[in-house]
């Protein structure tokens, strides 16, 4: 009986149509990949600031209840130290800081408004079209 097989040839590598077949499989893949990682770009954009914020509002939490709060304005918020010096809170350069001094706790803010109601100073900042609002400290008018 003849061998219906041609007779196999080692070592001569890949033939035209499966470079062909294979260029045509990674170009389909790379095609479906790039809108992924467009979009997955576009998300870490957006969560940038995600995580600083979280920080730097904690921060601002924890320095308003170690401290006395004086006054609460619509864009600013002035305490008193714990070494009784006079401070302030507000937007300066597009940077909610406390002064004097340089903390900043948030960076790259379009707005920001500080909003009193029920005893909870509120915090409501934008950036980039985006609002925001968090609960900061409670407020005892001071005597």
């Amino acid at each position: 009986m003849p061998d219906l097989l041609p007779e196999r040839r080692p070592d001569r590598g890949y033939n035209l149509l499966e470079m062909l077949v294979c260029l045509l499989i990674v170009g389909f893949l790379a095609s479906l990949a790039f809108p992924v990682f467009k979009t997955l770009e576009e998300m870490i954009k957006l969560q940038k600031y995600r995580y600083q914020d979280e920080i730097g509002i904690y921060q601002l939490q924890i320095t308003l209840a170690c401290n006395n709060i004086l006054e609460v304005d619509r864009d600013e918020i002035s305490y008193q130290s714990y070494e009784h010096d006079d401070c302030l809170i507000s937007v300066v350069n597009d940077n909610l800081i406390a002064q004097p001094g340089w903390v900043c706790f948030l960076h790259d803010i379009d707005d920001v408004t500080f909003r009193l109601k029920n005893g909870i100073i509120y915090l409501e900042y934008a950036r980039e079209g985006e609002y925001y609002e968090y609960p900061i400290a409670y407020y005892r008018k001071p005597e």
